[in-house]
């Protein structure tokens, strides 16, 4: 690896290598195989994951709060860092989703709190089920850019478990996301909603689809199911040209469109999740992630290029992408990477930058949940306390 500092290190050579994602994650212990703990005093093993579910739950515990809305990060307690940025946000079409299946596997269903808080709360969603990107946790809009990927995912997390989707609630809100998607899509393009293309405009087509036909055979919406068929041919055209790369796009809006590309919106095909999986890791810029010991006879490892920084939920996110792909090596590796980012107490930080370590929200709800969602992808969740069988994850 180079040292260069302004050598772009998403041009280097992946740091897991085709051979490595075949084989499985040597758990901590193995004395053949350096662990990858970054920072020093990471407290949580890769094999401690029963403390770290329980963690979890503490987290998504502080971050609901009383009103129902589920912000970011729990900004409003004491060991919140005083210089991280403000996180008192709610952002329904992604935490809301997330929280709905990472509860799911551990046998909870908090769909009806936080679907009330978005029926009731939110500002414009009972004129128009389109969700906004953030919300202030009183309601009002805190980021208006519309989030057509963000309602599909919502739509998709809460209708995946049909026995679970048939509440009040439940169908209330997920007709009106619904019928914001269907209103949108002209037979060629979503009408009232930002121009866009390449690779965004494949995340939005996978994602609506995959969501009108999970959302329609749940509540039996023909209607619904027939216009996700109508976009097929156009999401699989919007797919191949977006396979072909993402030059142009923001990091950030890239690794989430591939991610998503491949997890939840990645369908059967692991060929294809697989893909998706490897451009959203070469996106993520893992490559400059190679570790080197942090002192002699240190079992301790810390990021050779410090001012990049790792984000515990895009390496969750892999895990699980890697895991619907059938490539259990590169999923195991990635969960083991991400868990060894928590601190003392369990904590995930949104982003993990030595040069900065106060700085950053933590813990991170987001961060937690597909901990938890990635886990169960492994098949390790069921094994634990209190949680369902991974049998339990619905398409």
């Amino acid at each position: 690896m180079t040292n260069d500092p302004d050598m772009d290190v998403r041009d280097e050579a992946p740091c897991i290598s085709d051979a490595e994602r075949a084989t499985p994650a040597v758990m901590s212990g193995d004395k053949d195989v350096p662990p990858t703990s970054v920072g020093e005093g990471a407290a949580v093993q890769r094999g401690d994951m029963v403390a770290v579910v329980g963690t979890t739950t503490r987290v998504y515990a502080d971050c609901l709060l009383p009103n129902d809305a589920l912000i970011e990060s729990p900004a409003h307690l004491p060991f919140y860092p005083a210089t991280a940025r403000d996180t008192l946000r709610c952002r329904p079409g992604r935490d809301a989703a997330l929280a709905i299946v990472a509860m799911d596997a551990l046998g909870r269903d908090v769909r009806t709190p936080l679907l009330r808080w978005l029926r009731e709360r939110a500002a414009g969603f009972a004129d128009d089920g389109l969700l906004r990107r953030a919300y202030h946790v009183h309601g009002p809009v805190a980021n208006p850019q519309p989030d057509l990927i963000g309602t599909a995912t919502l739509l998709h997390a809460i209708n995946r478990r049909p026995d679970r989707a048939g509440s009040d609630v439940a169908q209330s809100v997920s007709r009106g996301l619904a019928s914001a998607l269907a209103v949108r899509w002209d037979g060629r393009a979503f009408r009232e909603y930002p121009a866009v293309s390449g690779l965004a405009h494949a995340a939005d087509l996978a994602a609506t689809e995959h969501a009108l036909r999970v959302a329609g055979e749940a509540l039996a919406v023909h209607e619904w199911v027939r216009l996700a068929e109508s976009m097929v041919e156009h999401r699989e055209a919007a797919v191949q040209q977006a396979v072909a790369g993402s030059d142009g796009d923001d990091r950030d809006d890239a690794v989430a469109a591939y991610l998503a590309l491949a997890w939840p919106f990645g369908g059967d095909d692991g060929e294809r999740i697989g893909r998706f999986a490897r451009l959203a890791e070469k996106s993520v810029g893992l490559h400059g992630h190679q570790a080197e010991t942090h002192e002699p006879g240190s079992d301790r490892h810390v990021p050779l290029r410090a001012g990049d920084g790792l984000r515990p939920a895009e390496l969750f996110w892999l895990a699980l992408a890697f895991a619907d792909a059938g490539e259990r090596g590169a999923a195991e590796r990635y969960h083991a990477r991400a868990l060894d980012l928590a601190d003392d107490a369990g904590h995930f930080p949104e982003i993990l930058d030595p040069a900065i370590p106060d700085a950053s929200p933590r813990p991170y709800l987001l961060a937690h949940l597909l901990f938890l969602v990635a886990t169960d992808a492994l098949g390790q969740l069921g094994s634990l306390p209190g949680s369902e069988s991974s049998a339990s994850r619905q398409s």
